[in-house]
């Protein structure tokens, strides 16, 4: 068997070293050496398998950086499991929010208008279904709904096909009823866990509102320590712009899970499945690092307060010991912990030990209980690591920038996070002193990740987000306070958690299990059926409100004013592969086409009330609009297309023009999961092999004058009425 015990050498009776039983002890390295890396991870109580290659790559690394009185602690999971899997099995409970807001519109980005039908129900219903269709009969999956009380509506069931179908009955039948008891619903949720799995545990708390019914009296965080430790991570979701954004990220904290934020229906997906495809990566959960040294030394945590780090304890032969709980780790993300040193100088002890202490994360089901590891390092924190600068520059920087971020925030008592009264502008000039000084922009043309981290803060719209949370206080009260809340989490998590921001995009980009399985997911939710619009939409026309669906509308009534658009809400991707929604491209973005990447030269946007589009997926484009769904080989209308439904719509819709070239296929952008023809495409001859053709449309000079003369904004968006046709022929001629 082989452990790792600590020893005592000399002045350093903390020091770690590495030994057999029945062998003699390694020596310590010199106190000149730069760091002691450790090369296997061997789990406690258990025989090691002659070789394991996965185990033989994850790694514990201290990285001091004397010159900046900091230390940057490197935890290296393995690339890839040793096996070939689909997923690490996961045992997932849901505790979905049913409270009566919850059957309220669900909000298209940037459009308050926009009504579908569609409630934030019916989204989370079609979210929660795509979890069960992507599990398999190793995974298991529970539901609780909570209103005025929680109830379990399926327990920790296998997902097997028959199973399936059964939780996928019980989602269809929730419906909204009254006051939001989210204690009840966690409290439920938990209990789902007593016949403890051998999976990945992970309680999922999705809300829209605030708690007002049985919280409790000393507070969620109080209440949660007493019956720690928590079976399963806490993981929570907030949909909308009423949220106690600050008590749904202290809750996931202390739960060792993650905060996210879900402002409108365009953004359910991709937080979902991203927050799936990390457990379903996992390497190893209740992960905690434990760090040890000697005062006078002093190291501080450096990402900003946080719930569930205390201060550091005294322990046997004067020495301190901090612990940071980790929460999970994934394969081939590691997790890089920024720590400040202070009295580093004139101390005599200058060493430092780190250990990682987690459960590893069963691979297939019935390997048993996951098992209890850990594995150890220690260096001298005078001697500098083998970071590079550019790396060292990015983790100062993300930590300079959660800190900034939680400045505008504070704890209470009862350890809720909750929003200070900041002036606005004095934070507006910190910022602008943060970029100004941040070490990630000497190296934000040479290193991607550091790249990303300046586009967050400062980037061009779409990029740029944090900047623009406090540029007006209108934003920060909106959606600011909410958003900057989970793009902390993300950084301090190592998380990717959606396709929104440069920054967490970087993170699991070298673990092939992540991508695989957010793949998967994504191609689940878009070709699941739509989801049933459970509301009914009033339509001023006719002066009454009416249930929408395919069935109440027919393609004779479609009233086609307005140019071949998208719904505002529709994902382009940008040629970086990033995606944005279609209201928020500008001219001169660059996205990708069947040709390579293109320069966007103008946008146009016409507003409609009671309009028809076409629903595929998660596409939304009215009926008329050439569409491709093979790669560009064929294009159809998408009234043609079988799996279409047609909705009724109140919002914006949006064209694109790029700039010119006499290539048609250059002329198409990538919307969801299909390719659409951009305005002027150069097609303007009629024919039946392909429906692209239009005198008006396919002429990129006419169509671009048309715009111009609506009026441009500096972005490069138009605002049109509709458009005017031929009254003899009922052809396009021009755009009102």
């Amino acid at each position: 068997m082989v452990s790792y015990q600590h020893r005592c050498q000399g002045r350093i009776p903390f020091f770690s070293s590495l030994r057999a039983e029945g062998s003699a002890p390694t020596n310590p390295p010199a106190p000149g050496s730069k760091q002691a890396n450790l090369h296997t991870m061997i789990p406690e109580d258990e025989q090691p398998p002659a070789y394991d290659d996965s185990l033989a790559r994850g790694q514990l690394q201290i990285h001091p950086v004397p010159s900046r009185d900091a230390v940057v602690v490197k935890i290296e999971p393995p690339q890839h499991p040793r096996k070939d899997i689909d997923h690490v099995p996961c045992d997932i409970v849901l505790v979905i929010d049913v409270s009566g807001s919850m059957g309220d519109a669900a909000p298209v980005p940037g459009e308050e208008k926009e009504d579908t039908g569609l409630s934030i129900l019916d989204l989370v219903k079609h979210a929660t279904n795509t979890i069960i269709h992507t599990c398999n009969q190793y995974d298991r999956v529970g539901i609780v709904k909570f209103s005025n009380d929680a109830e379990t509506v399926l327990p920790l069931t296998e997902m097997t096909e028959a199973n399936k179908k059964t939780a996928l009955r019980k989602v269809e039948k929730l419906q909204p009823e009254m006051a939001t008891n989210l204690w009840g619903g966690i409290q439920c949720g938990l209990t789902l866990f007593e016949k403890s799995g051998n999976n990945v545990p992970a309680l999922m708390v999705l809300t829209d509102g605030m708690p007002n019914y049985m919280c409790p009296n000393q507070g969620y965080v109080p209440k949660l320590k007493t019956i720690m430790p928590l079976p399963a991570s806490v993981h929570t979701f907030g949909f909308g712009y009423n949220l106690r954004s600050g008590l749904l990220k202290s809750i996931a904290e202390i739960g060792g899970g993650n905060y996210g934020f879900i402002p409108d229906a365009g953004m359910i997906g991709t937080v979902f499945n991203h927050a799936v495809a990390n457990l379903q990566s996992t390497y190893a959960t209740q992960a905690t690092l434990r760090l040890t040294y000697v005062p006078p030394l002093v190291v501080k945590e450096a990402m900003g307060p946080r719930v569930d780090v205390g201060a550091a304890v005294q322990r046997a032969g004067g020495l301190e010991e901090l612990s940071l709980p980790l929460g999970n780790l994934q394969y081939g993300q590691s997790r890089d912990v920024f720590l400040k040193v202070d009295k580093l100088r004139g101390a005599k002890v200058t060493m430092m030990s780190a250990s990682l202490h987690y459960k590893r994360a069963n691979i297939v089901s019935s390997q048993g209980a996951p098992e209890a590891a850990s594995f150890e390092s220690s260096a001298d924190l005078t001697q500098p690591g083998q970071l590079s600068e550019a790396e060292i520059a990015f983790h100062e920087s993300r930590a300079q920038l959660c800190t900034f971020i939680l400045s505008m925030f504070q704890l209470k008592k009862d350890l809720e996070c909750t929003q200070r009264n900041v002036a606005l502008a004095g934070k507006q000039q910190e910022l602008k002193s943060l970029i100004d000084k941040i070490p990630a922009a000497a190296f934000s043309k040479t290193d991607e990740d550091n790249e990303a981290l300046m586009e967050d803060i400062c980037g061009e719209d779409p990029a740029g987000q944090v900047q623009l949370a406090i540029s007006q206080s209108a934003y920060l009260e909106r959606w600011g306070y909410h958003y900057l809340l989970s793009y902390v989490n993300a950084h301090t998590r190592q998380i990717c958690n959606s396709f929104k921001d440069p920054g967490p995009q970087r993170y699991g980009i070298s673990s092939p299990l992540f991508k695989r399985c957010l793949a998967q997911l994504d191609e689940k939710f878009d070709k699941l059926p739509p989801p049933k619009p459970s509301r009914q939409v009033w339509n001023r026309q006719l002066g009454k409100s009416s249930f929408v669906s395919s069935a109440s509308i027919s393609i004779s009534k479609y009233n086609r004013s307005s140019a071949p658009c998208f719904a505002g809400s529709t994902a382009v991707e940008l040629a970086s592969g990033r995606r944005v929604s279609i209201k928020r491209v500008r001219r001169g973005m660059r996205v990708r086409t069947p040709l390579g990447p293109r320069r966007v030269a103008l946008v146009l946007k016409t507003p409609v009330e009671q309009g028809v589009l076409c629903r595929i997926g998660s596409l939304l484009v009215t009926p008329w609009h050439p569409i491709s769904l093979d790669g560009g080989k064929t294009w159809d209308f998408p009234a043609n297309v079988e799996a279409g439904r047609l909705v009724r719509y109140t919002g914006a819709v949006y064209s694109v023009m790029l700039e010119r070239d006499a290539r048609t296929a250059s002329h198409a952008i990538r919307v969801e999961d299909a390719w659409g023809v951009t305005l002027g495409h150069g097609m303007t001859a009629t024919c039946d092999e392909d429906i692209r053709g239009h005198a008006f449309w396919g002429d990129w000079a006419r169509v671009s004058k048309e715009v111009m003369r609506l009026g441009v904004s500096r972005g490069g968006v138009a605002v049109g009425a509709g458009v005017e046709r031929d009254p003899e022929t009922g052809l396009v001629t021009a755009l009102k």
